[in-house]
């Protein structure tokens, strides 16, 4: 019987899981806006390398830790408070920049809001797993 199990495990094939690194590149940007405040702030289009889409859904594993990033760059990095923040992803650089150009002329035509675009320079979107292993190889020193 456990010898089963054993040839059963073996020849399961594997799933990729939202735990482990991928081979992909995924493209996404973020937008973050308190509600009672006429200001909006809209990422570049940042590169994120070893990271695949779900294979069913198309989901981005790591969303709500792509857009707490974000949402800690607002509150640390800019000193606002209450921002609420957005992931929008795709693999393909070309259907994103369509999408960014849209949400963009949106709050531009929109004359109660003011729009304020990041910089490269100042915030940039990574792996999850990435800081994590930064976070756990200072501790040791």
């Amino acid at each position: 019987m456990a010898m089963l199990l054993m040839v059963l495990g073996a020849s399961a094939k594997k799933h990729p899981t939202n735990f482990g690194k991928g081979s992909g590149v995924v493209y996404l940007f973020g937008v973050s806006q308190e509600l009672t405040d006429s200001m909006v702030y809209i990422t570049g289009i940042n590169q994120v390398d070893s990271l695949d889409l779900e294979h069913k859904t198309g989901f981005l594993p790591f969303r709500s830790e792509f857009s707490l990033q974000l949402k800690e760059y607002m509150e640390g990095g800019m000193h606002l408070q209450n921002q609420t923040t957005c992931v929008f992803y795709s693999k393909s650089r070309k259907k994103l920049a369509k999408k960014f150009y849209k949400i963009k002329k949106r709050f531009l035509d929109n004359s109660y809001t003011r729009l304020v675009v990041i910089d490269d320079t100042r915030f940039r979107f990574r792996h999850p797993l990435d800081s994590f292993v930064v976070d756990t190889e200072e501790k040791k020193d």
